[in-house]
């Protein structure tokens, strides 16, 4: 088969998808879920050491979490751009964080990837809202990225030789620049990404990066990398030293995914591979392979296992029968790491992409000869030096270009954090004015009042950086005292550590004009004192401003949960509309505080068919609840999310 130069067209994947639903308005002032402590052990290199401590994500602010989806799937058109040279054909979808859906080899006839057969969020991003599948770009903090689920620009450059699908993006929990950038040579069977990550600002700040992969899973997959050791995570914070790819005894060889009972991430040690490389293969020898230039670091698989909980989570993400594991590729060696990107810097390097044939002998044969002949396969497809050399040609001859055509907007942020900087965007990365939740912010800095109240209520979530606090006092100046301004300050405080800044903040925000808010960050200010009390007071106050925000009641019935006021919780639940009521997290919640009531049967049946949208990455709350109202009993395989071994 003939390949040609590549092209990118608009096209569209069909899939049945659940709704994202409608971000919630509350400000998340933690972390949506806090890194356990690391505990390094023996082995650990120091460097690990020191950078698994340095850059933790405060909160995922300014970012608002988007936990309003739900799992009714529906028959949708996402839009999509096509790259295709003949050979390979590259899906991507602009709307979800430039996620490369699908990648068909048209030569070997089969799909590389593991393509979802539904698109279905799931709590397991830095702001709620992720879905499995294809391969994702994560840049910001150690999980997966903010811009997982939102949309990216999306450009294409015409060049001589083909089409170049540019993806970028302003992420804004570190102010970092994204720049991925997608091609095809005209006779080559290899997606390559060239990435750049750029830092707009002076002073130093944390990078994170990982590519995550998924692949499909079979009985017979197995993951090859040329390592003895990797450093092992299994949701308890420690880092452990194993070896490859016998971790715990020679019966259990976790290059195989399914062998394993429960999920674990292995980080494989791969200082001294030749070209960083990471492969899947099945039993058959039809196998995909990444690899990188030397900049990326990092190899990992994580796997779900055999288990219980490992089946639960395929099945809820990917629905029946679907399985995938996944392969990835890092700036540090660990996901619990950050590096340094220096003020005034970029970092870049080029992956690649596609199939390898591997003789299936070999591929199943003893680890350390399979990871060799899979090493070479890769090689062979794409010489180390041959892509250390494409990656300098990309970044003197394409990385800045401009432009041709957008295909696609993602956020407005982009322009106005220009703004805010009095920077301009460059032809290669021409952040636009896209009408959304950066539209009051940039009329904040215009000083155009007008705009700024009619669209402020888009708004709120507002930027908590540094540089905005200066604008927002600047803009106090101009406009005089206003009750979003004063509500800004205070979540700014509040995250900060500062309660009585943020309070006083708060309460003339109110005063001004109550909202919900500020009305939530009075009671979550009042719940950090103990004042049980005086929290349900404000959160009363702002649910009658608005019934229908469950995450609001979400956090009311937490707060009371807490304090052992299983009455007052159900009273609360009884007072709110039918859609909150009726939600998985609700009903969860109902049953805890039927529990601690003492009625154990009231609390029993509704864990019987509950579903909880928004269930977290390795929350245990639904099988601890069914242990204690059923002791000695299984957990109900619907029921069964853990992701590490029960407690004794």
């Amino acid at each position: 088969m003939a390949g040609h130069p590549p092209r990118a067209t608009g096209t569209s994947v069909e899939v049945p998808a659940a709704s994202f639903g409608t971000p919630s308005p509350l400000p998340q002032l933690t972390p949506l879920r806090a890194l356990p402590d690391t505990e390094p052990g023996p082995g650990v290199p120091d460097e690990i050491r020191q950078r698994a401590a340095y850059g933790r994500l405060t909160s995922p602010l300014p970012y608002p979490v988007q936990n309003g989806y739900d799992r009714d799937r529906v028959p949708t058109s996402l839009s999509a751009v096509a790259l295709d040279n003949g050979l390979l054909r590259a899906v991507v979808l602009p709307g979800l964080g430039g996620r490369v859906w699908s990648l068909t080899d048209r030569v070997r006839d089969r799909e590389l990837l593991f393509v979802n057969p539904v698109l279905q969020p799931a709590n397991f991003g830095l702001t709620d809202a992720w879905f499995a599948g294809g391969i994702e770009w994560n840049l910001g903090s150690t999980g997966h990225a903010t811009t997982s689920s939102r949309p990216v620009h999306v450009a294409v450059l015409r060049r001589p030789d083909g089409d170049v699908v540019r993806l970028w993006e302003w992420e804004r929990t570190r102010d970092l620049v994204l720049q991925v950038d997608l091609m095809l040579p005209a006779d080559g069977d290899r997606l390559f990404a060239s990435t750049r990550v750029i830092n707009p600002d002076p002073e130093d700040k944390p990078l994170y990066w990982w590519t995550t992969i998924a692949v499909p899973e079979t009985e017979g997959t197995r993951v090859l990398v040329e390592a003895g050791s990797a450093w092992r995570t299994d949701y308890d914070g420690r880092l452990t030293e194993v070896s490859v790819p016998h971790p715990d005894d020679p019966g259990l060889d976790v290059s195989r995914p399914l062998a394993s009972r429960m999920a674990a991430d292995y980080f494989y040690d791969v200082r001294d591979q030749e070209g960083r490389h990471i492969v899947a293969v099945e039993p058959d020898g039809r196998g995909f392979a990444q690899s990188s230039t030397a900049a990326l670091r990092g190899r990992k698989l994580f796997l779900w296992g055999h288990g219980p909980g490992g089946r639960r989570w395929q099945e809820w993400l990917s629905g029946p029968g679907a399985r995938y594991t996944e392969i990835q590729a890092g700036y540090c060696p660990t996901q619990l790491e950050h590096d340094v990107i220096p003020g005034g810097g970029e970092v870049s390097w080029t992956e690649a992409f596609g199939a390898v044939d591997l003789d299936p002998a070999l591929a199943a044969g003893p680890y350390a000869e399979a990871a060799a002949h899979a090493r070479s396969a890769v090689h062979a497809a794409v010489p180390p030096d041959e892509l250390e050399a494409r990656h300098r040609t990309w970044r003197a001859e394409v990385a800045d270009v401009p432009v041709d055509e957008l295909l696609a907007t993602g956020s407005g942020w982009g322009r106005v954090e220009h703004l805010l900087r009095s920077t301009e965007p460059t032809a290669a990365l021409p952040f636009p004015d896209v009408d959304d939740d950066s539209v009051p912010a940039g009329a904040l800095l215009a000083s155009d009042r007008e705009t700024f109240e009619r669209t402020v209520a888009r708004l709120p979530v507002p930027p908590a950086s540094a540089r905005w606090a200066v604008a927002l006092d600047a803009a106090t100046r101009q406009l005089g005292p206003d009750w979003w301004l004063d509500h800004a300050r205070a979540v700014r405080h509040h995250a900060a550590g500062e309660p009585t800044e943020a309070e006083a903040a708060y309460a003339r925000s109110v005063e001004a004009r109550p909202s919900v808010p500020a009305l939530r960050g009075l009671a979550v200010l009042a719940a950090e004192r103990g004042e049980v009390a005086e929290a349900a007071e404000h959160y009363e106050r702002a649910r009658a401003l608005d019934p229908t925000c469950r995450p609001l009641v979400t956090e009311q019935l937490d707060l009371l949960l807490a304090a052992d006021r299983p009455e007052a919780c159900l009273a609360v639940i009884e007072a709110s509309p039918r859609a909150v009521r009726e939600h998985g997290r609700t009903r969860l919640q109902a049953a805890r505080a039927l529990a601690a009531q003492g009625q154990r049967e009231a609390a029993g049946a509704l864990l019987v068919d509950l579903a909880v949208e928004d269930l977290a990455e390795g929350d245990r709350a639904i099988g601890d609840l069914w242990r204690e109202l059923h002791p000695g009993s299984e957990v109900p395989a619907a029921l069964d999310f853990q992701m590490t071994e029960p407690d004794d």
